[in-house]
């Protein structure tokens, strides 16, 4: 039957013509599609795993880094303490020798024989933090110029310990020896300790603790007076 002037449309929706697939993305029954994405999600999730891994790594360093540095301030703090304390203790030794009245015009001897000799005193300067950072491998992570510095403070120290037991053993305990050197040497221990004390600023920042009084020493008042 005809109906005029009306045309009659279907108001269904055209089916979309079958979509077109890579044939060789399937092959004997595995998509090759679905692979590719695994892997790729596989890479993804590993590489996340490492990023997170590192991460968590480095703060762990740095944890152990801050740690250590917060130990070896605290020792140097403490040394710097120590080394205060020693230098007062030569400064009044070399006084006390220099002015004995028995000490005057006497013939050389073993500067442990001079009155008022007490000896260069007992300074314990630790070093267990340094150590203890080296063998955590914190020291190794940390920034370059800030384990230099830490190096170096601790060097000096090492080398002004060694230089104490060298003076000792050729000087103090050696002899005889007129008062004015055993007095030098004896202030020479404290001119040491006031150099390594300035070692450790910049690890630990200024020394803010004001030095005794130094007395004069005696070997150069002799070489003025000669002049």
């Amino acid at each position: 039957m005809r109906q005029s002037g009306v045309q009659l449309v279907s108001e269904e929706t055209p089916t979309p013509p079958p979509r077109k697939r890579w044939h060789w993305l399937k092959r004997d029954g595995i998509d090759l599609g679905d692979a590719v994405v695994q892997f790729i999600a596989m890479v993804a999730g590993i590489l996340l795993a490492l990023f997170i891994n590192n991460l968590v790594t480095r703060r762990q360093q740095q944890h152990a880094v801050d740690e250590a540095m917060h130990a070896i301030r605290a020792e140097l703090v403490a040394n710097r303490a120590a080394l205060h304390k020693s230098v007062a203790y030569l400064y009044q030794r070399t006084r006390q020798m220099l002015d004995s009245p028995k000490n005057q015009h006497q013939s050389p001897r073993p500067c442990y024989l001079w009155d008022q000799w007490g000896g260069t005193g007992a300074i314990n300067l630790t070093d267990a933090a340094y150590q203890t950072a080296i063998s955590t491998q914190a020291l190794a992570h940390m920034p370059f110029r800030q384990a230099q510095q830490v190096a170096m403070a601790y060097g000096v120290q090492k080398i002004a310990d060694k230089s104490f037991y060298l003076i000792r053993a050729n000087i103090l305990v050696a002899g005889p020896h007129p008062l004015s050197l055993c007095a030098s040497a004896v202030e020479s221990f404290a001119a040491n300790e006031r150099h390594l004390a300035t070692a450790y600023t910049p690890v630990i920042g200024p020394d803010q603790t004001p030095w005794p009084t130094k007395p004069p020493n005696p070997l150069q008042s002799k070489a003025d007076a000669g002049r």
